[in-house]
């Protein structure tokens, strides 16, 4: 049983240090698939719809506060429009852009049979500046018939 389905399972109980952190295969099939493609509510693990993820500094996006993630670490869903946008960050304290760190990858079950989606792996550097600012994050998408679904979950993380 997944760490997800056991977390699900006894979500009205309270669990003292309790950690959101999914397999890549979680990721995939229980957040995006189960939340977003299907539209299956689940008031545990609630993520939030981002519009500006791709247009202020990461440090800047608002969040919700919770103990649920790690500090300086979110996840939220945005659309495969905005992904294949500009990633150029015209922010309030700096301006910079968010690279690609290589090329999409595939994200395979648990079985290792078959390719259930893909990700990207991007690092957030501010104008002007050589060496990443610390921040990263990761697209995970869902393939569904060979093609890419509408939503897509980004995994940010700070330093």
């Amino acid at each position: 049983m997944s760490m997800v389905e056991k977390y699900n399972e006894k979500e009205q109980q309270e669990f003292v240090g309790f950690r959101f952190h999914p397999t890549e295969q979680e990721r995939i099939s229980y957040c995006l698939r189960r939340n977003k493609v299907a539209k299956t509510s689940n008031k545990v693990l609630e993520l939030e719809d981002k519009t500006d993820l791709y247009a202020k500094e990461p440090w800047r996006l608002s969040h919700r506060e919770t103990d649920f993630f790690k500090p300086n670490e979110w996840y939220y869903f945005v659309t495969l429009a905005q992904v294949s946008g500009n990633r150029k960050v015209k922010g309030e304290t700096c301006e910079g852009h968010w690279k690609a760190l290589g090329k999409l990858s595939d994200v395979v079950s648990k079985d290792k049979r078959e390719v259930i989606g893909k990700k990207r792996i991007l690092s957030f550097y501010v104008k002007g500046e050589n060496n990443s600012s610390g921040w990263t994050m990761t697209e995970y998408y869902t393939l569904d018939g060979g093609s890419f679904q509408t939503h897509v979950l980004c995994h940010l993380k700070g330093p």
